[in-house]
């Protein structure tokens, strides 16, 4: 099955766009320049519906661990939910300050996940660069500093789980798929930009409750 996906790309303008809603401000700051948001001031969305469709074949996606591992996205489909997010790497120049805030607070909130019989894999599109400059963000929760990411945090080197769900930006719009034990697809939600338009933890741990029949 082919899906067609048509969100507009990150420019630095959008990023630069983006920030500003965040902060309420008018003038624009040139790139390198400008404020970053303050993560305490991040609001994810709430309420989500899906936006796309899965093509079939999800259990055939497989992505590389920080060390180089293959790691199957079929390990854990049938024996637990999967909450599988893709941030969007290193584009624009800069980490994208909401895809480090997103994933902390899965950080801190892994316990919850686990609960509801879940893992989460967080997905790094492109070639690992800053990849350890995004986990150590990812480790500085709103709650405390941990040692590790308690998830896998998995690499899409070659952009090709990016091209199976149709997400390519500047190198993936930031997506959320929740997928149960049956294997069916339960949110597939993409983001149209780098910004705050992703789900929340509260959404995805309400998609997990249903799921569960809880």
């Amino acid at each position: 099955m082919t899906i067609c996906l048509t969100l507009s790309g990150c420019s630095p303008q959008d990023i630069v766009d983006s920030v500003e809603k965040i902060q309420g401000s008018n003038n624009a700051m040139p790139m390198g320049k400008m404020a970053m948001p303050d993560p305490a001031d991040i609001v994810f969305k709430d309420e989500v519906q899906s936006n796309i469709e899965v093509p079939t074949g999800l259990d055939g996606l497989v992505f590389l661990d920080t060390t180089g591992k293959r790691v199957a996205l079929k390990e854990y489909l049938g024996s637990k939910n999967v909450v599988l997010v893709f941030t969007e790497g290193f584009g624009g120049g800069m980490l994208c300050p909401f895809c480090k805030t997103q994933t902390s607070r899965l950080v801190a909130n892994y316990d919850k996940f686990e609960k509801l019989d879940t893992e989460i894999l967080v997905v790094y599109p492109g070639a690992r660069d800053h990849l350890d400059e995004f986990v150590e963000a990812a480790k500085k929760t709103e709650k405390a500093a941990v040692d590790s990411v308690p998830f896998p945090l998995v690499l899409d080197e070659d952009l090709s789980a990016v091209g199976y769900f149709n997400i390519a930006s500047n190198l993936a719009h930031p997506s959320t798929f929740i997928i149960d034990k049956s294997g069916n697809v339960r949110l597939a939600y993409v983001g149209a930009d780098m910004s705050a338009d992703r789900p929340s933890v509260r959404a995805m741990l309400g998609v997990l409750s249903d799921a569960n029949g809880s």
